[in-house]
């Protein structure tokens, strides 16, 4: 199912009192895929997730599904089209003195499944979750990652076309915030179902969203495929994102020992991040390269890479050696000496009045 999102505005209270949360909202999220929104708390996150299924009703604008504007619905309308949405909540929300069954049975019962099917569903979806042996278990008896489990599994119970997940794993650890957002891929895949899911974690963003649009103060500041979003970032609020995600650092102690030479930083995506490139240009123009750090990311299959080097050589070949590596990359920065010098004293002064805290506590 698409989903088209035009012109939406939120606002709580009225008149003077009126306070706006999402201002002039416009997405669409294509049928099949992942859709991420992220930011920030406060940014307007959940509000606009939550406008998907009315459980917030816009103030302005449209929400469409389909073609169909869905912000008018109320009653019988209302309540069959939340049975085709999904909902899987951060803090889990399973009812904690019944069994896991009966957490499912109750979503198939609210949505008017066939009582005679209730059974096979149940184990159908827990099998799909992986659960199959915790049918008759008791919530308070599941690790996290299980719970949130069941509650994928609730949120499937009358087959939806549309899964909302808000902050679906920002309450689990990484090893199970990667087994449950595996899970939500295959479901994707096998099952179809298009996905908006909200989230903080930048993590969250490279590993499962196919697009993804970033949020800031109830107003969407930047939107486009994941990979192109984080690998030229326009808006101040997503470059601020992305290098506090990917930023790296000459480290401190290697800063008074550095030899001469131009300390480069160079940012390189897709398959030019795996390119000999350092080699070829040592080679070419007979200069040194010293890889000071290095790092790659990858968003989905593809990949974007920093490295932070000293090049050192002869006036015109370091200047032809810089020139090569600069239109090779995407990101090329010259990084000042006397800055990197200034920071690292100024971590070894915290680092020292740390260790003096300690030794009089």
């Amino acid at each position: 199912m698409t989903i088209q999102i035009d012109h939406l505005h939120k606002s709580y209270g009225s008149g003077t009192e009126a306070h706006e949360v999402l201002h002039d909202i416009n997405l669409t999220i294509d049928s099949g895929e992942v859709f991420g929104i992220l930011g920030s708390s406060g940014a307007g996150k959940s509000t606009l997730v939550r406008c998907i299924n009315l459980l917030e009703r816009p103030t302005g604008g449209q929400v469409l599904i389909d073609g169909n504007d869905i912000t008018g619905l109320t009653g019988a309308q209302l309540r069959e089209l939340r049975k085709n949405i999904g909902f899987i909540f951060q803090g889990f929300n399973l009812i904690t003195n019944v069994t896991v069954g009966k957490n499912i049975e109750f979503a198939l019962k609210a949505g008017g499944y066939p009582k005679a099917q209730w059974n096979e569903r149940i184990r159908e979806l827990l099998t799909l979750v992986g659960l199959e042996n915790k049918i008759d278990s008791y919530p308070s008896s599941l690790s996290g990652g299980q719970k949130q489990r069941v509650s994928i599994a609730r949120a499937l119970a009358n087959k939806p076309e549309i899964l909302l997940c808000d902050e679906a794993t920002s309450a689990l650890d990484l090893e199970t915030t990667e087994g449950i957002l595996a899970l939500l891929q295959r479901i994707n895949r096998e099952l179809g179902i298009t996905i908006v899911f909200i989230t903080h974690q930048l993590d969250v963003a490279k590993q499962i969203f196919d697009r993804v649009a970033v949020m800031e103060n109830g107003v969407v500041v930047e939107q486009g495929s994941t990979f192109d979003v984080f690998s030229a970032p326009k808006h101040p609020t997503t470059k601020a994102l992305v290098e506090r995600y990917l930023g790296i650092q000459v480290p401190p102690q290697l800063v008074p020992s550095l030899p001469a030479g131009t300390i480069v930083e160079l940012r390189y995506k897709g398959d030019a991040a795996l390119e000999p490139l350092i080699s070829r240009v040592a080679q070419d123009y007979g200069v040194s390269i010293d890889v000071l750090h290095a790092n790659v990311e990858y968003f989905g299959s593809q990949a974007i890479g920093i490295l932070i080097v000293l090049v050192a050589g002869d006036g015109k070949s370091l200047t032809q050696a810089l020139g090569q590596l600069r239109t090779h990359v995407y990101s090329y920065r010259e990084l000042d000496r006397e800055q990197l010098a200034a920071a690292a004293g100024a971590t070894e002064s915290a680092g020292s009045a740390e260790s003096a805290e300690a030794r009089e506590a």
